[in-house]
């Protein structure tokens, strides 16, 4: 045996190049990779439901960070352990496609791997865990959709979208939400195209602008650069915009030959044929009534005769604000310096420059009904304040679209899960089912991490109320929930708690999805690991 086992580790130092780290068994890998998922719900934990604890975080460059948002937090912290990369790349994933529940993921995941652990203590296999955890997700993911919910059905109703929204976001000013959320319920309702479903959160920007109260937050229908206008033209009515993605200079693409001239009067004719030949051009672009002209520079000469003319003109290098620009204003952007045919030139009812506090923004503002673009103009004095407020107002779009795809919604305050705790236990005592009941069990008890959690974070260790919500939905009130202000229960029905149904459906898929891939690792090979020379 004992020369099995050198030769066994011989092939190993054998096949595996120097530098790599190999590691098998039980303790090494499955118990690892659960021990250190736990960590992570440990960070996160804190920051889940209304009564979120802020973390701080400094990064590599000194600059700190003060947030409770999960995606955030996932985003500004360097995890190497590849078991919990897979929770947080399906944490990112369920942020970026849906806009929440990344917490709730993050906790019912590493929860079901803490279940896992105490059944393989019990003496449990891990091909039985994984097989009767796989077949209890599918149950669970049944049952959440026989559970009680609420269709929005009339999606134009801008006050109750208003409510919605303002429930899914988190500020430390209660009163900003609600001046946020009607904003942009109305940005997204006008933005709507005739099918539904081809909605795009691109078509609502935001621009941060330092300076000012956090409440002074406008929405305007079109686009706003953060940029001044070349020359004294300051303000256009029904403008007729030509976008270059060039430099707006015809002398500049002439070829160029060394004249030689004998006479002062020979400069002076020469310059005033240039200038004649330029003058043509504007005149013959001023013909097509385009009175604002966008492009990546200007010559002196452009501008002088732009100033004759009384033309705008507005110098701008990023190509996403070209983009903008041209699809607010149904305009085509062109690539050479050349007389812009009909079809090329935009059309905007306003563009107007104005200030900002020290800040100077041109505003390409468009009718609603042929407004394809919103831009939401927000302030802060820091720029920590600026970051939040945008990542709530992204979170909102992207909550909006989920809507769009399914507008059901189902009990929240941990009222859903408690059903769901009850339900697959009842399944699991059925003689008929072919699953081991103990495990079941267990999987079921993964779902109080939520209501529990929001006990926790309330205030309440004695966790008296998760109790009592076990009593009040075996006496049939189903609708009770959590009451995290009052550190009480409540019918979440009649407050109005209600969680998005695709959102959470989702999350407890690649929760379950998640925490199976993990337990199904039994050896992990790290490459060589690169180390940086920061030393100097």
């Amino acid at each position: 045996i004992l020369k099995m086992v050198s030769f066994l580790n011989q092939a190993k130092t054998q096949l595996i190049p120097d530098g790599y780290k190999f590691f098998a068994g039980l303790d090494q890998v499955l118990i690892t990779n659960i021990q250190i998922c736990e960590y992570l719900k440990n960070i996160t934990k804190s920051s889940f439901g209304p009564n979120a604890k802020n973390k701080l975080i400094i990064q590599k460059t000194g600059k700190f960070i003060i947030t409770s948002d999960t995606f955030t937090i996932l985003k500004n912290l360097d995890f190497s352990h590849p078991a919990i990369q897979i929770l947080i790349f399906s944490a990112i994933y369920q942020i970026q496609e849906l806009g929440d529940f990344a917490n709730y993921l993050i906790l019912f995941s590493t929860e079901i791997l803490k279940q896992a652990y105490d059944l393989l203590k019990m003496g449990y296999n891990s091909y039985e865990i994984i097989k009767n955890f796989e077949e209890a997700g599918k149950i669970s993911l049944k049952i959440l959709e026989t559970l009680p919910i609420y269709k929005f059905g009339y999606l134009s109703n801008l006050k109750i979208l208003s409510n919605i929204l303002a429930l899914s976001i988190k500020l430390e000013n209660g009163d900003l939400k609600n001046i946020i959320a009607p904003q942009i319920a109305y940005a997204c309702l006008n933005t709507c195209p005739v099918n539904l479903k081809r909605f795009s959160n691109d078509n609502i920007r935001v621009v941060k602008i330092l300076g000012g109260n956090t409440k002074d937050i406008k929405t305007l229908i079109g686009t706003v650069i953060l940029r001044d206008s070349e020359g004294s033209v300051k303000t256009v009515k029904k403008a007729n915009i030509a976008i270059y993605n060039c430099e707006f200079d015809f002398s500049s693409i002439e070829t160029k030959n060394s004249i030689e001239f004998s006479k002062i009067q020979d400069i002076l004719k020469y310059e005033k044929n240039e200038n004649f030949l330029f003058e043509r051009k504007i005149k013959n672009i001023l013909s097509l009534g385009i009175n604002v002209i966008v492009a990546n520079r200007f010559g002196d000469l452009a501008l002088h005769f732009f100033q004759k003319y009384n033309i705008m003109a507005i110098k701008i290098q990023s190509k996403f604000d070209m983009k903008r620009i041209a699809k607010t204003s149904n305009s085509l952007i062109i690539s050479n310096l050349r007389i812009p045919k009909k079809n090329e030139i935009g059309k905007c009812d306003f563009v107007t420059v104005r200030s900002f506090g020290f800040q100077k923004v041109t505003i390409f503002k468009q009718e609603l009904t042929e407004s394809k673009i919103f831009t939401v103009i927000i302030r802060a004095n820091s720029t920590s304040l600026l970051d939040n407020l945008e990542k709530n107002i992204q979170k909102l779009t992207i909550i909006f679209k989920s809507i769009i795809r399914d507008d059901r919604f189902i009990l929240g305050a941990g009222s859903s899960e408690i059903q769901l705790v009850r339900r697959i236990k009842n399944f699991s005592i059925k003689k008929e089912s072919q699953l081991n009941p103990r495990i079941i069990e267990k999987f079921a008890e993964s779902f109080e991490i939520i209501p529990s959690t929001l006990i926790e974070n309330s205030g309440d260790i004695s966790m008296k109320l998760l109790s009592k919500l076990h009593i009040k939905h075996k006496n049939g009130e189903d609708c009770y929930g959590i009451d995290s202000e009052n550190y009480s229960l409540f019918d979440c029905k009649k407050n109005g708690i209600w969680d998005l149904f695709s959102c959470k459906y989702w999350a407890i898929k690649n929760a379950i999805d998640s925490a199976l891939t993990i337990l199904t690792v039994d050896q992990i090979v790290m490459a060589k690991q690169f180390k940086k020379d920061t030393e100097k």
